[in-house]
């Protein structure tokens, strides 16, 4: 075999040209590595903070439930307390009403009543004693 001239000067060049080629490719594939690492992270990240923001909002909404619901049976007490209150002064008010009207129709009791006649006056269906009964 004879030895050709520059042979080992082109493979020199191939093998460089080629290691090139091949420290270009392994960067490129390290940046998309790099962007695809970088995107999960932010992916993660966003997700992370989505999720923190639904809790925040679902205890919020809790408080704002039990604080609906505090407020709602502190509403119910105070009408239910009013009903009541209302009901007993009405109550009153009707039987002060009653005892009032009961105590204009009810003689005084040293005083007789007003349909009866007075102990010393015949009652107007008995016949005086002084006039003849009537045998019609």
């Amino acid at each position: 075999m004879t030895e050709q001239p520059g042979l080992p000067d082109q493979f020199k060049e191939l093998v460089t040209e080629n290691e090139k080629r091949m420290k270009a490719i392994q960067d490129q594939i390290a940046n998309q590595l790099e962007a695809q690492r970088n995107a999960v992270a932010d992916l993660v990240e966003s997700q992370r903070k989505a999720f923190a923001e639904f809790l925040e909002q679902q205890r919020s909404v809790k408080a704002q439930r039990k604080a609906i619901s505090e407020q709602i049976e502190h509403q119910r007490k105070a009408f239910t307390d009013l009903v009541e209150r209302q009901w007993a002064a009405q109550k009153k008010a009707v039987e002060d009403a009653q005892h009032a009207i009961v105590g204009r129709f009810r003689p005084k009791p040293d005083e007789p009543k007003s349909d009866e006649p007075k102990s010393d006056e015949p009652k107007s269906d008995e016949p005086k004693s002084d006039e003849p009964k009537s045998d019609e």
